[in-house]
């Protein structure tokens, strides 16, 4: 690749300010050209430190032909409107996930994208994580036979952000829900991209957090179409750090990811291998797994776009988790499972 792929930023936030800042930081392959968010000072500081313009109106980037690509990173209720204002001015789109709340409008986007032949994917740092490419490595060698259950959990503490009425998070106008399309769109996508689609769901929230109208726990289970069984687990109101596990159940072993672990991902041989195997190319970072990731992401999106290739992370897939998510609170409202 030769060059930098110009990008523009809307949102600096808190994510941004932990993860997104690094690929720019790290400027490989990408440079920010502008930043905004509403916050003048946040984007001011935030410009000078990557010899970038600032601004608090994203419709400056709109017209401006040194923004090829942009980073999104937003609240979940605006996605859609500034995602297709972008893409229909001719520049590239990288989005922070959900990729939209409504799943019409996520495949409307992605057909959009295509047919001005931009790129535009959401930005699911779970595809880069290291462990879960393991996971993937092993279970297409067989190493765990034939997949029969796999488990996920994500959890972490929100009791600030989902107390405060003022911020988006806790709002469903603002959020669009709370554990099933936040941090479920992670497990939806992992589904897709490692083991393949949904066939049937059935799912159960609940919410602590008294003045949040959004839940804070929930759990969605089902059965794929290869036959195995998932059940995927959120949680808002842990103590702990915010932390990922993976169980991938077969005939033959079981692998085990937990990024609280050292090492963050074991694989088991048979029932009598209780100490279980490293899987290699993992390593043990607590504090950096994740931002990491979403770092790898902004960077694999600016590579697809100056070497003119798919991206990582598969548009249809990122629209798909938004379809599983939008079946799961229809489940959770009926209390009915929901078949695809």
């Amino acid at each position: 690749m030769t060059g930098s792929v110009r990008f523009g930023v809307v949102g600096l936030g808190e994510i941004y300010q932990l993860a997104h800042h690094l690929a720019f930081q790290r400027a490989d392959g990408l440079e920010a050209a502008i930043v905004c968010d509403l916050d003048q000072d946040v984007a001011a500081r935030t410009g000078q430190s990557l010899g970038a313009e600032a601004c608090t109106d994203y419709r400056r980037l709109l017209e401006d032909e040194r923004v090829q690509a942009v980073d999104l990173v937003l609240p979940h209720n605006v996605h859609y409107k500034v995602a297709r204002e972008f893409l229909e001015a001719g520049k590239h789109v990288l989005i922070e996930k959900p990729m939209t709340v409504d799943a019409a409008h996520a495949r409307e986007l992605v057909a959009l994208a295509a047919g001005k032949g931009l790129k535009f994917t959401v930005n699911e740092n779970t595809r880069f994580i290291p462990a879960y490419q393991a996971a993937l490595d092993a279970i297409n060698s067989g190493e765990v036979g034939d997949v029969t259950l796999v488990r996920t959990l994500i959890s972490g503490n929100e009791f600030g952000r989902l107390g405060n009425p003022q911020l988006w998070k806790g709002r469903q106008d603002g959020s669009g829900g709370g554990t099933i399309i936040d941090a479920g769109a992670h497990s939806f996508y992992l589904l897709k991209w490692m083991f393949g689609e949904v066939a049937s769901l059935r799912a159960l929230s609940e919410r602590l957090v008294d003045v949040s109208q959004v839940e804070d726990w929930s759990v969605v289970c089902g059965r794929m179409r290869s036959g195995a069984l998932f059940s995927v687990e959120s949680t808002f109101t842990s103590g702990g750090p915010w932390n990922e596990r993976l169980e991938v159940h077969g005939t033959e072993g079981l692998i085990v990811v937990d990024q609280h672990q050292n090492p963050p991902a074991t694989l088991f041989r048979g029932k009598r291998d209780h100490a279980g195997s490293p899987l290699p190319g993992t390593t043990y970072e607590p504090l950096t797994w994740k931002y990491n990731s979403i770092a790898a992401g902004i960077e694999s999106f600016a590579r697809s776009i100056a070497n003119d290739e798919p991206t990582a992370v598969a548009p249809e897939d990122g629209a798909y988790a938004v379809r599983i998510i939008e079946l799961a609170y229809e489940s959770v409202a009926t209390g009915l499972p929901v078949t695809l």
